[in-house]
């Protein structure tokens, strides 16, 4: 595929040349044409008369066409939903202390065959979503024994939890 938009008129021209230069490699004395359509002028009388070359077609003038404005719908982006990501944890509730400020929760969770357990604790602040399916429930409903997924993050020396999913 050539990189190039060649017109039909350029075709032609280009066409020309082409004629022009296989003549000139025949090796005709005196060829000349005064445009496209010229028969040669003196040919050596040993050589084949030249076969005539073909009538160009005049050159039709386009009319330029206004350009059209694409209309680019613009996609609706749907709000984003309130997503935690970064650290999580996931684990059973060991302790709740409600009284505490920032009340705390504990969890933990068993490393199985290697033997040992994994505690966590964090702070709860009121920016902490808590949520048991798909409805938010208060802090203070969490109970120790109950399944949890707890993201996290890490803010002024402390783990701060950013989100509570009771299963």
């Amino acid at each position: 595929m050539s990189q190039f938009h060649v017109t039909r008129s350029g075709r032609i021209a280009l066409a020309g040349l082409a004629i022009i230069g296989s003549l000139s490699i025949l090796g005709l004395p005196q060829t000349s044409f005064a445009d496209n359509t010229a028969a040669p002028a003196a040919t050596a009388p040993a050589a084949a008369p030249a076969a005539p070359a073909a009538p160009a077609k005049p050159a039709v003038a386009k009319k330029k066409v206004a350009a059209k404005k694409k209309v680019v719908a613009k996609k609706k982006v749907a709000a984003k939903k309130k997503g935690h990501h970064g650290p999580v944890f996931v684990g059973v509730v060991t302790a709740v202390n409600r009284d505490s400020s920032p009340m705390t929760i504990v969890a933990s969770r068993s490393l199985g065959k290697k033997g040992g357990d994994i505690v966590f604790g964090g702070d709860i602040t009121s920016h902490t979503m808590v949520m048991k399916g798909r409805k938010h429930i208060s802090a203070k409903d969490i109970k120790s024994g109950e399944k949890v997924v707890i993201h996290y993050k890490a803010s002024m020396g402390t783990l701060v939890v950013t989100g509570v999913s009771v299963r």
